[in-house]
């Protein structure tokens, strides 16, 4: 109504008047709402002043001050305005940049603002001031000419105030009274100063760097973060980026009870723990357990505890753990009760990535109990083998599968199992960004080194600049036929390389005398009724995998290996003759070749206890296969034994290689100590067979080769069951990094298993050579992070790899085979786990394959992480904190209006937008990607009338960010135009997404069947407890699948009571600390007039 009546005076006195007549406003606000309701009116009038002011705050009782003087201020300057006003003003000013951020974003918005625009700068007579020396509390819509008449009241100049507020305003025309207005009004606009507010509403169309704009989108994921982040003193002087790590992971800790943190190898992952450990022991006077290999155990945190003041935390092995965890809290026992330890730290925690091991059950017992225990996990290699390595070890402290519903995550499981479904055969950790960014800190080299120049530490009492060498990889030839010839292809044979039986149950009967059966290892098969075991035809597959990485890696180990197939053999038969089958048992962690488990399972196959009758047995059969087995086995063991240290092609490749290090050393050394340490070298093999082979190697060619001469009497030898001298060696090798620096220097050739893969601090040395094939590169990752580490004296070290160079796609192609049969034999009874306690572990053998190409061209890349994906936002988070620190950045990219947009060209890109958004005062902001046809129309899924929009921020980000921090912007009007359809899209997405989670049915996870029959059990049978409800509860929610195969086996069990199932059901949620998580509240309902776009970016493909 009062945009009515002033558009009707206006309009009247235009066709009355000569001249149009000349206008002023005064309001405290103005939107081009506002404007846009008398647009058509105010382009044609005459001369028309704006002011704008600030209305007063509201006033407050006081009591009157008796002594006046007491309250002035000394120096203030007079012309200033006073505190309130100022207050006001910057109030008022914040108020109209609000107003024009929530003009929205759409082409009716966009016109409305540049009509609003055009004419603030086109029309002649338009000015605008702002009255800056007081409170500004009169509205009034003035025509001066004539002195006509006045419209004074309650509205701003805003379309609320002009068309929907309850306002009140009165019309005067007598032209005393006017001309008193217009009096006043010319006293305020005289003591008013210029205010350009055009440019407030231009900004959002300048040409903004796209740098700027993707900043701002980080700010608005990270920007709380930064305002939290406020370091206290390091107490064991940590760098600065080690600092934001332990403020990161306390950050989490505290959200979750749990962290994981994954620093790339030599990062100092070791202090980042120390440093929460210290906080636990003094600041808040709890228990600490720290979980490592023995290894680690005794060289690297017992030294360290000792060294800060923590000498009385307990630390443990994984070993130690499991022997003492039954009677934790007895006198006798290595372990408090649990309930006295408030955090628990594992080192080298993807020891833990199999849930179905004694270790990971002994973990789980020490975090349950009555005591709620922060865990801290430390892995540079939390994905090993399949992405279910990464969610067990976030299991441990997140057991409910609805843990991060509160994120938009209803169900982990469901999270992780589509994310394996994008790349089966190349599954990749990124597509988890979300998760991992709620749960992992983790920083590579690279970010050290582009986030933190400069940054110091001290090494050894000294201070140096944080520095990493550069990673050399040189490729080692040999020939695996150079001796034997012919040899590899009849094992091929012999594993199955060219038959197709035995898929299902892991026996080939095809030509007996040339293929294994693997019989002796699968009598089930053999049985007259019922299928084979599933176990045993996994065993099997297992050994022909085994046997082929035994064969590549040393005749020693595939001699000894196949030499214990021979007598176990012999000895089936012997029983057979007896009446009697000799069983096995099932290897503890099938998938993980590395292991010894598989000696160990030879060496307990022939045990008396796992025997059964042969009654029911196709004895004839059997006996057959196993004796056509063990003359095959026997041939092989034959062939093999002509190998010696003397003949062996690839042990003089490695004597080659020492050879070459040495005369290096003494070239490029500088003093007896440098020489020394350059021509360190760990070698690595997977198997203790074959460390003992190369042992006797190096010891004898040092002897007679004066090339080596240096080594003589410096060699030592690591194994894993050599606890008692590993400590010694390790000290012994490279004192002046693993030790205090005081000890001696003995050794400069160490040949160890992976037991000295982890956790210790060997940079001293500047060579590795690993004698294996890279079957997994996460343990090349691992070894590497040895020397590859912050306070190594080299600028390069050096990762040899030896290759069967002629035979290399041979033997990826048969281990590829053996794998897929392995994954084929699970498949065909449709699940992963086969007997409690022993879980697959699926191997992604095509990632493998390409990552040992790229060893073999000698690239280092696996070591160098620049294809390593970000498994947090630390990147983001540092880059963002990095380009605040300059106020020009930080005032230029804060400072964008909402709705401001930019953009980038980015070759063999399709045409694109990122979103960035929010829905009214949710914290949380919405990131969407929107690809576009190469015409600029949506893309639609094939084959659905949905457009395409990507919600993961990973990938959001990854779109959004520019090629350099100077690209220059690059958005043509077609490019414009389309952003407009592109936010519809992603506006109805976010809509739609934030209007399910405002539904409590869809925010309830879905609870599993064993688990509903669990809590109804409880609430029809469990009268007998003091808290049935509670219980019942606790039961009913999604937890994992080792859970809940425990509840099914103790629903299933026939020889229990309702009640006594009900009693076994409250021991296990205690013992295991079931606890549901606290109920996501739903979003409250939101309209899309809600979902406010703060920014964009454009991507434009190039020509």
């Amino acid at each position: 109504m009062v945009a009515t009546a002033i558009n009707t005076l206006l309009g009247g006195l235009r066709t009355r008047l000569v001249q149009p007549p000349d206008l002023a406003i005064a309001t405290a606000y103005f939107n081009p709402g506002g404007f846009s309701l008398l647009a058509d009116e105010l382009e044609q009038v005459g001369r028309v002043r704006l002011l704008l002011g600030a209305e007063p705050v509201q006033d407050q009782p006081q009591i009157r001050p008796l002594n006046r003087n007491a309250k002035k201020r000394r120096g203030r300057n007079r012309s200033a305005p006073a505190p309130e006003i100022r207050r006001a003003l910057e109030g008022h000013q914040r108020s109209l940049h609000q107003d024009r951020d929530l003009v929205g974003f759409t082409r009716e918005a966009d016109a409305r603002e540049r009509r609003l625009v055009a004419w603030l700068r086109e029309h002649p007579g338009v000015e605008v001031r702002r009255y800056e020396q007081g409170f500004l509390h009169g509205k009034a819509f003035l025509v001066e000419t004539d002195t006509t008449g006045v419209i004074a009241g309650s509205s701003n100049f805003t379309y609320a105030g002009l068309a929907r507020n309850n306002e009140l305003n009165l019309g005067h025309y007598q032209p005393h009274v006017v001309e008193q207005v217009l009096d006043w009004f010319d006293q305020q606009w005289a003591a008013a100063a210029p205010y350009d507010l055009a440019a407030l509403y231009e900004a959002r169309w300048q040409p903004h760097q796209p740098w700027h704009v993707f900043l701002r989108m980080l700010h608005e994921l990270y920007g709380a973060d930064l305002e939290e982040d406020t370091h206290g003193d390091s107490r064991l002087g940590l760098t600065r980026f080690q600092a934001d790590g332990v403020w990161r992971a306390r950050r989490i800790l505290q959200r979750r009870r749990g962290v994981l943190i994954a620093d790339e190898v030599g990062l100092g992952k070791t202090f980042l723990a120390g440093e929460l450990i210290h906080e636990a022991v003094f600041e808040r006077r709890q228990k600490v357990l720290i979980i490592a290999p023995a290894t680690l155990r005794d060289a690297t945190w017992r030294p360290f505890l000792r060294e800060h003041n923590l000498a009385a935390v307990e630390c443990v092995s994984f070993e130690e753990l499991v022997a003492h965890i039954e009677d934790a809290g007895s006198h006798n026992s290595a372990l408090q009760d649990p309930d006295q330890y408030a955090m628990v730290v594992v080192d080298e925690a993807h020891a833990l990535r199999n849930d179905s091991t004694k270790r990971a059950a002994a973990v789980r017992r020490l975090l349950a109990g009555s005591v709620a225990k922060d865990l801290v996990e430390l892995t540079a290699t939390p994905v090993n083998n399949s992405l279910d390595d990464l969610h067990n070890l976030i299991s441990y402290f997140a057991t409910n599968d609805a843990e991060f519903a509160d994120v938009g995550i209803p169900s982990l499981r469901a999270y992780f199992n589509r994310a394996s479904a994008l790349h089966p055969d190349d599954l990749s950790p990124e597509h988890l960004f979300d998760v991992l960014d709620e749960v992992a800190v983790r920083r590579t080299r690279r970010f050290v080194k582009n986030h933190y120049v400069g940054d110091e530490v001290f090494i050894n009492g000294k201070k140096r600049e944080i520095s990493f060498p550069t990673c050399r990889v040189q490729r080692i030839d040999y020939n695996l036929d150079e001796l034997l010839p012919g040899i590899f292809e009849e094992l091929a044979t012999a594993l199955g390389a060219d038959t197709v039986d035995g898929t299902a149950t892991g026996v080939i009967l095809e030509r007996l005398g040339a293929v294994l059966t693997m019989a002796r290892y699968v009598p089930s098969r053999f049985k007259r009724r019922g299928a084979a075991e599933q176990y045993e035809a996994q065993n099997a597959g297992l050994l022909r995998s085994n046997l082929l990485k035994r064969f590549e890696s040393s005749a020693q180990a595939f001699e000894k290996t196949v030499g214990k197939m021979v007598e176990s053999h012999a000895l089936f038969l012997e029983a057979l003759e007896s009446g009697m089958v000799l069983t096995g048992k099932a290897l503890g962690e099938w998938g993980d070749f590395a292991s010894e488990d598989i000696e160990e399972f030879l060496d307990s196959a022939d045990s008396p206890e796992n025997v059964s009758s042969t009654d029911g047995y196709d004895i004839g059969r059997l006996r057959e296969a196993v004796e056509a087995d063990l003359a095959l086995l026997q041939q092989f063991r034959t062939k093999v034994q002509t190998v010696d240290i003397h003949n062996d092609p690839k042990v003089a490749g490695l004597l080659e290689q020492l050879a070459t290090i040495a005369r290096e050393a003494e070239e490029e050394g500088i003093g007896a100590d440098d020489i020394r340490n350059k021509r360190k070298v760990l070698i690595f093999t997977y198997f203790s067979d074959t460390a003992d082979y190369l042992d006797r190697a190096v010891k004898h060619a040092i002897t007679v080769d004066d090339r080596l001469s240096a080594y003589r009497d410096r060699v030592v030898l690591v194994k894993g069951g050599d606890k008692a001298g590993r400590g010694d060696a390790i000290t012994g090798f490279a004192p002046m990094t693993a030790g205090t620096g005081t000890e001696e220097d003995h050794y400069d050739i160490i040949v160890a298993t992976d037991t000295l893969a982890e956790g210790v601090n060997l940079q001293q040395a500047r060579h590795i050579i690993n004698y294996d094939l890279p079957w997994n590169p996460m343990r090349l990752v691992q070894r590497h992070g040895r020397i590859d580490r912050i306070g190594s004296p080299h600028t390069e070290v050096f990762m040899r790899c030896f290759f069967p160079d002629e035979g290399l796609d041979a033997v990826l192609r048969l281990e590829e085979r053996l794998q897929r049969k392995l994954k084929q034999a699970a498949a065909s009874i449709g699940q992963d786990t086969v007997l409690p306690d022993v879980a697959a572990v699926e191997r992604v053998i095509t990632d493998t394959r390409e990552q040992i190409d790229r060893l073999r061209r000698e690239e280092s890349v696996l070591f160098s992480d620049e294809g390593n994906s970000s498994l947090s936002g630390e990147e983001y988070r540092r880059q963002l904190a990095n380009e605040l620190q300059t106020p020009h950045v930080k005032d230029t990219a804060l400072g964008l209006p909402w709705g401001s947009g930019s953009g980038f060209r980015r070759p063999g890109a399709d045409p694109g937008f990122v979103f960035c958004a929010r829905i009214g005062d949710h914290p949380k902001p919405w990131l969407r990607y929107v690809p576009m046809n190469r015409n600029l129309t949506v893309q639609v899924n094939p084959g659905e009338e949905a457009a395409v929009v990507v919600d993961d921020i990973l990938s959001c980000l990854a779109q959004a960010t520019p090629p350099s921090a100077t690209a220059e912007p690059v958005l043509d009007e077609w490019m414009y135009q389309a952003a407009f359809d592109a936010w519809e899209v992603a506006q109805e997405d976010i809509l739609a997404q934030w209007m399910r989670q405002t539904d409590p049915l869809n925010l309830s996870p879905k609870v599993p069947k064993a688990m509903r029959d669990a809590s109804a059990l409880v609430r029809d049978h469990g009268s007998f407890l003091e808290k049935q409800e509670e219980l019942a509860r606790r039961l009913n929610a999604p937890y994992a699948p080792r859970i809940q195969r425990e509840i099914r086996w103790t629903l299933a069990d026939q020889h229990k009571t309702d009640k006594e199932k009900v009693r076994a059901l409250h021991e296990f949620a205690e013992s295991n600390g079931l606890t549901p998580p606290p109920r996501v509240q739903p979003l409250p309902p939101a309209e899309k007039e809600d979902i406010h776009l703060v920014c964009w970016i454009a991507i434009t493909p190039s020509e």
